[in-house]
């Protein structure tokens, strides 16, 4: 019997037939080359840039209210930035503090604050919907983040929806005098106040809490945290922190853990077994359970990575208000060189700047 497979019209033969043709039809190129395109630039966020249509608005409501443009697709603690401005701003301008939902990054946004500072997303009033075009957006805050705009020339404005054109507004001033106030809209909820076995700061125990970022922060010219600045730093607060007979214990908080672990070895997880002679520890607890944590536990904070808006507030809610950061005039750090930070808008007057000795003496000394 014959064997089919040198049969000219096997199946085998019949599929390599087709394929051949299908291969050469100019269309099915088109389409490879159409689909490789989207493939390769295909953005699985893309549906939350979709515009809400707008709010319908009421108008003559004896009410004045404030709102901004916002930087929705940033992290927690720009977000907390925003949030705390315009709350500052709405109280000193007598207008109540106003978020709209524009599209899907707003509302992650929204979500966000609603799991990290419940109480400060409580002063605003929630509109579901696009910004009208009805309303005109006012010069504030000219694009750059970490700079102080005084609010006194927005006083003047009559109109009863005031919405800034700025974003960012990085900077205590637009929230002077209310840390006592902003401390108590942390969330207080059972589930970010799970710390696991990191240690807890009382009558025996002094924490240092050392905020570190390196992720992104490496590829978009943000200083990262230097791990040889970090040691010589804690030996810094070592030797001029009143401790008295506590013991000494550091956590290290970040978003790179293998980082985290070669600063300190040895050092545990928040997720280990609890070892009682341990000195260094490592947080993976979620970022609002790591703010949280600073409130309640962090007698000083050092923010190693100067532009960490995330550090800022780690440094902000902590304990003990003792807060340390590399001096950003002496590291390599896009902001500051563009010019777009204030050192004396960004940083609280009482925070204490450290760097390097030298370039080539590496112990840590106060910057003045």
């Amino acid at each position: 019997m014959r064997s089919t497979s040198h049969y000219p019209y096997s199946s085998k033969n019949v599929y390599y037939y087709y394929c051949s043709k299908v291969l050469k039809f100019p269309g099915t190129w088109a389409v490879l080359i159409v689909s490789a395109y989207y493939y390769m630039t295909y953005d699985p966020m893309a549906y939350l840039w979709i515009p809400l249509p707008p709010a319908d608005l009421k108008f003559n409501t004896g009410q004045n209210y404030l709102s901004s443009n916002l930087a929705s697709i940033c992290g927690l603690g720009n977000h907390i930035f925003e949030f705390a401005a315009l709350y500052g701003l709405a109280k000193r301008l007598n207008r109540t503090p106003t978020f709209f939902i524009e599209n899907g990054h707003h509302l992650k946004m929204l979500n966000r604050g609603k799991t990290t500072v419940p109480g400060l997303v409580d002063k605003f009033l929630i509109i579901n919907g696009s910004l009208p075009s009805t309303i005109r957006n006012t010069t504030f805050q000219k694009g750059v983040c970490c700079t102080f705009d005084n609010p006194m020339r927005l006083e003047s404005i009559k109109d009863e929806y005031l919405h800034l054109s700025g974003w960012l507004y990085q900077s205590w001033k637009y929230f002077p005098d209310m840390r006592s106030e902003l401390r108590t809209y942390l969330s207080n909820s059972s589930e970010n106040s799970n710390f696991g076995n990191l240690p807890r700061s009382d009558a025996e125990t002094h924490v240092t809490c050392i905020h570190t970022r390196r992720g992104d922060f490496l590829e978009v010219g943000f200083y990262g945290s230097d791990p040889v600045f970090v040691r010589n730093a804690l030996k810094f607060l070592n030797e001029n922190e009143v401790f008295g007979s506590k013991k000494r214990k550091t956590v290290l908080f970040g978003d790179d853990v293998k980082f985290m672990k070669k600063v300190f070895e040895g050092s545990l997880l928040s997720t280990d077994e609890n070892q009682e002679d341990a000195t260094h520890f490592i947080s993976k607890n979620s970022p609002t359970a790591d703010l949280v944590y600073s409130k309640y536990q962090c007698d000083v904070v050092l923010i190693s990575a100067p532009s960490s808006t995330f550090g800022w507030w780690m440094g902000y809610f902590s304990k003990g208000d003792k807060v340390y950061h590399m001096d950003i005039r002496y590291v390599d750090d896009r902001v500051y060189k563009a010019g777009e930070m204030n050192i004396g808008d960004f940083y609280p007057s009482h925070w204490r700047a450290l760097k390097f000795q030298s370039e080539d003496n590496l112990t840590v000394v106060e910057s003045f």
